[in-house]
């Protein structure tokens, strides 16, 4: 199999689990609405289910931000400059930005550091993370526009991407 065999099943796969987290994403979104903006008193009130919920919710954008980031941006750079070799992740960024891939790298690095702080959970400090978890939930949605962006671009643009149409 070629290197662009490889990288295409890459992204059709990438694209795939990206779509699967991003429709997980989409229906804990709608599930927590309702108590949005949240404050600790909320936080704190919550029951079993309404943590799942919020816990689904960063779950899947951490998943989603993930896949991007692991899988699905490098294998587009690597077809778009028909390369093997490894390049450092800001260059990835920035060529697929210049490429007009990825609609920000400065949105990218956003939720890369919102996705590391929500990796850590630090019980005594509740007033960081409804804050964490407010930003999360009034800005997410421009992860999704450049999910979004990078999925119409790929199957645009890389032949033999074949996914379906609707996510």
């Amino acid at each position: 199999m070629t290197f662009e065999k490889k990288l295409i099943l890459t992204i059709n796969s990438s694209i795939k689990e990206c779509d699967s987290h991003l429709s997980r994403l989409r229906r804990s979104y709608s599930l927590i609405a309702e108590f949005f903006p949240l404050t600790e008193d909320i936080l704190k009130n919550c029951g079993e289910e309404r943590i799942g919920y919020l816990d689904q919710f960063i779950y899947r954008f951490t998943k989603l931000q993930d896949a991007m980031g692991s899988r699905l941006l490098p294998s587009v750079y690597s077809y778009l400059k028909n390369e093997i070799k490894p390049v450092p992740f800001i260059d990835i960024l920035s060529g697929l930005e210049k490429y007009e891939v990825l609609t920000s790298e400065n949105d990218w690095q956003f939720f890369r550091n919102l996705r590391n702080f929500l990796a850590h959970d630090y019980p005594e400090s509740i007033a960081q993370t409804v804050l964490t978890l407010n930003i999360l939930f009034d800005n997410w949605k421009r992860l999704e526009y450049m999910y979004l962006w990078v999925r119409k671009y790929c199957v645009e643009k890389v032949e033999g991407i074949s996914i379906d149409s609707g996510v």
